[in-house]
């Protein structure tokens, strides 16, 4: 049989092995950028404690910690605070890469961020007609799309 340990009798040991809180990611689940943040995360094997945010009621504490007010942050347990998408999947697939996605941007870091700015400009001009238009109620309406 094994000696039992009680810890409550542990005075000073506390906290000697404590896991790090994992970072807190800021989110909204329709968000694109949210999106591609939180696919980042998840290949990269990151836990986060998920935030989502309301975008029309924020909450203090997300204010508090983004002046932008935009999605996706996310807060790192060191207190540092990556808001850009693309700065938080840099960050995450730095942490972990197991498919290899940051491999293009360490063999040429000027064409991958070209590359990127040009996705990001195209999308960003598109983005809005693909949001679907609420009325004053709240309610969504059919948008007709060309």
């Amino acid at each position: 049989m094994t000696d039992m340990v009680d810890i409550t009798d542990m005075k000073g040991m506390a906290g000697m092995h404590k896991e790090p809180e994992p970072p807190v990611l800021w989110s909204f689940r329709r968000c694109p950028y949210a999106m591609r943040a939180r696919l980042a995360l998840q290949v990269a094997g990151i836990d986060v404690w998920l935030r989502e945010v309301l975008l029309r009621d924020k909450p203090t504490a997300f204010l508090q910690t983004s002046e932008k007010g935009t999605v996706p942050v996310l807060v790192l347990a060191d207190g540092r605070v990556v808001e850009e998408s693309r700065d938080i999947m840099i960050w995450a697939l730095s942490q972990n890469d197991p498919q290899g996605w940051l491999r293009v941007m360490q063999q040429d870091p000027a064409e991958a961020a070209a590359f990127l700015d040009q996705l990001d400009g195209d999308f960003k001009t598109h983005l809005p007609s693909y949001k679907p238009p609420c009325s004053s109620t709240g309610m969504l309406r059919v948008a007709k799309r060309s």
